[in-house]
Protein backbone atom coordinates (compact mmCIF):
# COMPACT_ATOMS: atom_id res chain seq x y z
CA UNK A 1 0.00 0.00 0.00
CA UNK A 2 1.46 3.38 -0.94
CA UNK A 3 2.21 5.97 1.74
CA UNK A 4 -0.43 8.35 0.35
CA UNK A 5 -3.17 5.70 0.46
CA UNK A 6 -2.17 4.64 3.97
CA UNK A 7 -2.18 8.28 5.12
CA UNK A 8 -5.62 8.90 3.62
CA UNK A 9 -7.02 5.76 5.26
CA UNK A 10 -5.47 6.69 8.61
CA UNK A 11 -6.91 10.22 8.42
CA UNK A 12 -10.35 8.85 7.48
CA UNK A 13 -10.28 6.36 10.37
CA UNK A 14 -9.27 9.11 12.78
CA UNK A 15 -12.05 11.41 11.59
CA UNK A 16 -14.65 8.65 11.81
CA UNK A 17 -13.52 7.74 15.34
CA UNK A 18 -13.57 11.39 16.37
CA UNK A 19 -17.12 11.78 15.06
CA UNK A 20 -16.08 14.43 12.56
CA UNK A 21 -17.59 12.62 9.60
CA UNK A 22 -20.70 10.54 9.59
CA UNK A 23 -24.10 10.28 7.94
CA UNK A 24 -25.65 12.99 5.82
CA UNK A 25 -24.09 15.37 3.31
CA UNK A 26 -20.36 15.24 3.90
CA UNK A 27 -18.90 18.06 1.87
CA UNK A 28 -15.23 17.07 1.99
CA UNK A 29 -12.83 18.79 -0.37
CA UNK A 30 -10.27 16.15 -1.38
CA UNK A 31 -8.82 14.92 1.92
CA UNK A 32 -9.94 18.00 3.87
CA UNK A 33 -12.93 17.25 6.09
CA UNK A 34 -15.95 19.43 6.59
CA UNK A 35 -16.05 21.12 9.99
CA UNK A 36 -18.84 19.56 12.13
CA UNK A 37 -22.24 21.20 11.55
CA UNK A 38 -20.83 23.58 8.93
CA UNK A 39 -23.37 24.56 6.27
CA UNK A 40 -22.30 24.55 2.62
CA UNK A 41 -22.93 28.02 1.19
CA UNK A 42 -21.16 27.68 -2.14
CA UNK A 43 -19.26 25.30 -4.40
CA UNK A 44 -17.40 25.61 -7.65
CA UNK A 45 -14.83 24.16 -10.00
CA UNK A 46 -12.40 26.04 -12.20
CA UNK A 47 -9.11 25.75 -14.10
CA UNK A 48 -6.11 27.98 -13.60
CA UNK A 49 -3.83 29.43 -10.98
CA UNK A 50 -5.00 30.07 -7.44
CA UNK A 51 -3.49 30.70 -4.00
CA UNK A 52 -0.01 30.96 -5.52
CA UNK A 53 -0.29 27.47 -7.07
CA UNK A 54 -1.19 26.18 -10.47
CA UNK A 55 -2.08 25.78 -13.14
CA UNK A 56 -4.47 23.14 -11.86
CA UNK A 57 -8.06 21.95 -11.85
CA UNK A 58 -9.60 23.41 -8.67
CA UNK A 59 -12.59 22.37 -6.57
CA UNK A 60 -13.73 24.80 -3.89
CA UNK A 61 -16.38 24.61 -1.19
CA UNK A 62 -17.38 27.46 1.11
CA UNK A 63 -19.01 26.87 4.50
CA UNK A 64 -20.51 28.87 7.33
CA UNK A 65 -20.78 27.76 10.96
CA UNK A 66 -21.47 29.31 14.36
CA UNK A 67 -18.53 28.19 16.49
CA UNK A 68 -15.62 29.71 18.38
CA UNK A 69 -12.98 30.90 15.93
CA UNK A 70 -10.21 29.16 17.91
CA UNK A 71 -11.91 25.75 17.63
CA UNK A 72 -12.36 26.01 13.88
CA UNK A 73 -8.80 27.27 13.39
CA UNK A 74 -7.36 24.52 15.61
CA UNK A 75 -9.41 21.86 13.78
CA UNK A 76 -7.76 22.75 10.47
CA UNK A 77 -4.34 23.57 11.95
CA UNK A 78 -4.33 20.09 13.53
CA UNK A 79 -4.59 18.23 10.21
CA UNK A 80 -1.24 16.72 9.29
CA UNK A 81 -1.64 14.46 6.26
CA UNK A 82 1.43 12.32 5.64
CA UNK A 83 3.57 13.30 2.65
CA UNK A 84 2.12 16.82 2.63
CA UNK A 85 3.93 19.96 3.62
CA UNK A 86 2.62 23.32 4.70
CA UNK A 87 3.97 25.91 2.30
CA UNK A 88 2.46 28.90 4.09
CA UNK A 89 0.51 29.49 7.27
CA UNK A 90 -0.67 32.90 8.40
CA UNK A 91 -3.02 34.37 10.96
CA UNK A 92 -3.97 38.03 10.97
CA UNK A 93 -6.55 40.39 12.38
CA UNK A 94 -8.77 41.90 9.69
CA UNK A 95 -11.34 44.71 9.93
CA UNK A 96 -14.23 42.30 10.57
CA UNK A 97 -12.26 39.76 12.67
CA UNK A 98 -9.41 37.27 12.57
CA UNK A 99 -8.34 35.19 9.60
CA UNK A 100 -6.30 31.99 9.40
CA UNK A 101 -4.80 30.81 6.10
CA UNK A 102 -2.97 27.54 5.50
CA UNK A 103 -1.69 26.22 2.17
CA UNK A 104 -0.48 22.65 1.64
CA UNK A 105 1.18 20.76 -1.20
CA UNK A 106 2.22 17.19 -1.80
CA UNK A 107 5.89 16.28 -2.17
CA UNK A 108 5.68 16.33 -5.98
CA UNK A 109 3.80 19.66 -6.06
CA UNK A 110 1.04 18.04 -8.10
CA UNK A 111 -1.81 18.58 -5.62
CA UNK A 112 -2.57 21.62 -3.52
CA UNK A 113 -4.89 22.57 -0.68
CA UNK A 114 -5.97 25.97 0.59
CA UNK A 115 -7.69 26.44 3.95
CA UNK A 116 -9.11 29.83 4.91
CA UNK A 117 -10.97 30.43 8.18
CA UNK A 118 -12.42 33.89 8.68
CA UNK A 119 -14.19 35.28 11.72
CA UNK A 120 -17.26 37.33 10.85
CA UNK A 121 -19.79 39.20 12.97
CA UNK A 122 -21.82 37.60 15.78
CA UNK A 123 -19.87 34.34 16.06
CA UNK A 124 -20.17 33.32 12.42
CA UNK A 125 -17.12 31.63 10.93
CA UNK A 126 -16.63 31.35 7.17
CA UNK A 127 -14.52 28.42 5.97
CA UNK A 128 -13.17 28.22 2.42
CA UNK A 129 -11.55 24.94 1.34
CA UNK A 130 -9.97 24.45 -2.08
CA UNK A 131 -8.25 21.49 -3.70
CA UNK A 132 -6.20 21.77 -6.86
CA UNK A 133 -4.69 18.99 -8.94
CA UNK A 134 -2.48 19.30 -12.00
CA UNK A 135 -3.83 17.45 -15.03
CA UNK A 136 -0.99 14.90 -15.06
CA UNK A 137 -1.43 14.06 -11.37
CA UNK A 138 -3.19 10.92 -10.24
CA UNK A 139 -6.13 11.58 -7.91
CA UNK A 140 -5.83 11.20 -4.14
CA UNK A 141 -8.10 8.39 -2.93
Amino acid sequence: MSGRIAAALLLAAFLLAAGVVGCGPRGEVGILPRYPRAEIIGQGEYQGRAFGFGPAAWRRTDYRVRAPYERVRDFYAGLHPSDWSSTFTNEARKDAGRRYDRYLTDARRQEFYAIQVQEELRGVIRINLAWGRRREATPTP
